[in-house]
């Protein structure tokens, strides 16, 4: 047996480069039966057809391994290439057609091409094993030890042989003689209703889909800020994909419903909004024990929370019918509270709030559009106390939880209208900028000791610490406390504008520059950083790196929600004290910094019940923006009444105490 032209695996390989195609085995059939010296019967050309499948397969394999590279190629298989081709020795015998009987095949019945296929093809006992190279023959294997492929080209012929309806009873009747009733009758009924098909893959796929709870899904939508519209979309497209299973719409919004207090405990006006502090703190408690899923085995528990007001202007003042002027509407004045800690009577900790500092547990009071003046603060906060006063224990189940509030969520300005001082006077020893610096003297100085449970306003300490360094590096070249005179000012001026661009070009920071109608750009952030890096704070500057250093020191602790041993954080802040004052004596120690190391130890010792860091202002800082996000995007503007109940349910929504929530 031969074809003209083929002699060797490189001939074959020529044959189908010139083709266009190394995997075109169709074309090298082609070639070769063109090229055959005998005509070849139809069973044999099915297997000749085969083997030229099998060969491309092969050869292309080898032709990836030398990476798509001719000479590559040609150099790892020269020797294989060489070789003579193996052609299978039972198409000598079985296959090929002699040409005698050519002519005997026109005269007889062609009964023979069928027998030889038999024969040759479907004979159990014969079977090709390799299409290149092998001439062996094997035992047929079982057909459940066959690969996917395999079992496709042995089915290959009955599926063209037989219908679909045909193969399927034919399954349908071997699986009911064989036991498996149940798989026939789901075949028969996928067959009966296609359009079920989809939902059996996805159980198959994904098994059975998890469904969430109301509680989760409000968590999420929630967290990702999702309408109406993406919420069903996204519940659609989690189902079809068969990813999870979400609750409808309309149990979504009664799940809002459980995070507003009762509606005879707000009270809405067009320009105020105004939560009972009793009914707001049962809300706080029943939710934050429902999310905690604990069993309350306790008689009594404390809840130890922290409140505290601030003002944020610079409001955007929309077409609405008020009776109040615009300067009003522009200034919103709001109070706040935030869950610390759930504990039994006997100091064991039940619940503790993580992320004390952020806006996650912080609830709203109160909030209405007037400016933070002394008379506005001392109003509200007399209100706000005269309910804490008359507080009720919360009833849950078979305990009393009892209520702790501690007003330390204020600023610096605030702590003055409290103590009737200036905000450059001390308001806890009355010393006053020109007394700051003589440490011995402000230590012996009587002490407002009720002033302690107002706490050290932490964030204000970061900032207020980086801007009196800030100062004191305008004026080293002066040294004095005031820049008095036209050649100090412009030499304060040039070293600050110096400062300012080192510190931009090489922190990245933008420090002490003022913003139009909102301040400067020292925030909390920005005091972090100007602390991360003493050694480059101090480079920058001209300042001790030694001070810097111990104040960063300071501020970390004070920010931390570790416990503090008081008597050594005494001895630090006074130690540092006195350097400050030893290393820039013409500069008066501000106010804040004052309080930070003179008073900031006693402090912390009387408010021990929790750490100091708990206690920052922080959160009700970053309300302010939330406030202004909700105001902006997430309520009508229909009128304003409208607008304060929208911010009002999208705060309760948002800031709800589920533990749950932060999950994501």
């Amino acid at each position: 047996m031969s074809f003209h032209g083929f002699g060797t695996y490189l001939d074959l390989y020529i044959s189908l480069r010139e083709g266009g195609d190394i995997r075109d085995y169709n074309q090298l059939f082609t070639s070769l039966k063109t090229n055959s010296d005998f005509q070849l019967r139809d069973a044999v050309e099915k297997e000749l057809k085969e083997w030229c499948r099998r060969f491309c397969y092969r050869i292309y394999a080898k032709w990836m391994k030398s990476s798509r590279n001719q000479e590559a190629f040609m150099r790892k298989y020269s020797s294989w290439l060489q070789a003579d081709i193996k052609w299978p020795e039972n198409w000598k015998e079985n296959v090929i057609i002699p040409e005698e009987e050519i002519d005997e095949a026109s005269e007889e019945p062609t009964a023979t091409t069928s027998d030889s296929f038999t024969n040759v093809v479907m004979n159990p006992e014969c079977r090709v094993s390799d299409a290149s190279t092998s001439t062996s023959i094997e035992s047929r294997k079982p057909f459940e030890e066959l690969s996917n492929k395999q079992k496709r080209r042995r089915t290959e012929s009955s599926c063209s042989s037989y219908s679909t309806e045909e193969i399927v009873f034919s399954a349908q009747t071997s699986l009911k003689s064989s036991g498996k009733k149940d798989v026939a009758e789901i075949l028969q009924y996928l067959l009966e209703n296609p359009e079920q098909v989809s939902k059996v893959k996805q159980f198959i796929q994904f098994g059975e889909m998890k469904e969430i709870s109301s509680q989760k899904a409000l968590a999420l939508y929630v967290t990702l800020r999702l309408s109406k519209f993406r919420y069903i979309t996204l519940r659609d497209f989690s189902e079809k994909e068969g990813i999870c299973k979400y609750p409808s719409y309309y149990k979504l919004q009664e799940e809002k419903k459980k995070c507003y207090p009762d509606n005879s405990a707000v009270t809405i006006t067009e320009t105020s909004v105004k939560i009972k502090l009793q009914a707001l703190l049962d809300l706080t408690v029943n939710r934050l024990i429902q999310c905690l899923d604990i069993s309350l085995d306790k008689d009594e528990l404390l809840l130890i929370s922290k409140w505290g007001f601030d003002g944020a202007s610079n409001q955007s003042v929309h077409q609405q019918k008020l009776d109040c002027s615009n300067q009003e509407l522009q200034s919103v004045f709001m109070a706040s509270l935030v869950p610390l800690k759930l504990t039994t009577q006997d100091g064991c900790i039940i619940w503790q709030n993580q992320r004390p500092s952020s806006t996650s547990f912080c609830r709203p009071i109160m909030w209405k559009f007037m400016k933070e003046t002394e008379f506005n603060v001392k109003n509200e906060m007399t209100n706000i106390e005269t309910e804490i006063e008359s507080l009720n224990p919360t009833k849950c189940e078979n305990t009393t939880i009892k209520h702790k509030l501690l007003l330390t969520m204020i600023d610096g300005k605030v702590a003055s209208y409290i103590s009737g001082t200036s905000t450059a006077v001390c308001d806890l020893c009355k010393a006053r900028p020109k007394e700051m610096n003589n440490i011995e003297l402000v230590q012996k100085k009587p002490v407002d000791e009720d002033m302690y449970k107002y706490g050290l306003s932490s964030l204000h300490a970061w900032i207020r610490a980086m801007e009196c360094l800030l100062h004191i590096a305008y004026r080293l070249d002066i040294k004095s406390w005031q820049s008095r005179g036209d050649d100090a000012k412009k030499s304060v001026d040039e070293r600050k504008k110096n400062i300012q661009d080192r510190f931009r070009k090489e922190t990245g920071l933008l420090l002490d520059v003022v913003k139009q109608g909102s301040g400067t750009t020292n925030n909390g952030n920005s005091a972090r950083r100007f602390f991360q890096d003493p050694a480059k704070t101090a480079d920058i500057t001209g300042l001790d790196v030694a001070l810097v250093q111990r104040l960063g020191v300071i501020l970390q602790c004070i920010s931390s929600g570790e416990k503090i041993i008081v008597n050594k954080f005494n001895e630090f802040c006074i130690d540092t004290a006195k350097m400050f004052t030893n290393l820039y004596p013409w500069y008066y120690m501000p106010v804040s910094i004052h309080k930070l190391l003179i008073h900031g130890a006693h402090i912390i010792e009387h408010l021990s019940i929790v750490p100091i860091g708990f206690l920052s202002e922080e959160a009700s800082e970053a309300r302010n923006k939330d406030f202004r996000k909700f105001r902006e995007s997430h309520s009508r503007k229909s009128s304003s009444i409208n607008s304060n109940e929208d911010i009002f349910r999208m705060i309760c929504r948002v800031r709800d105490p589920n533990e749950a929530w932060r999950n994501f």
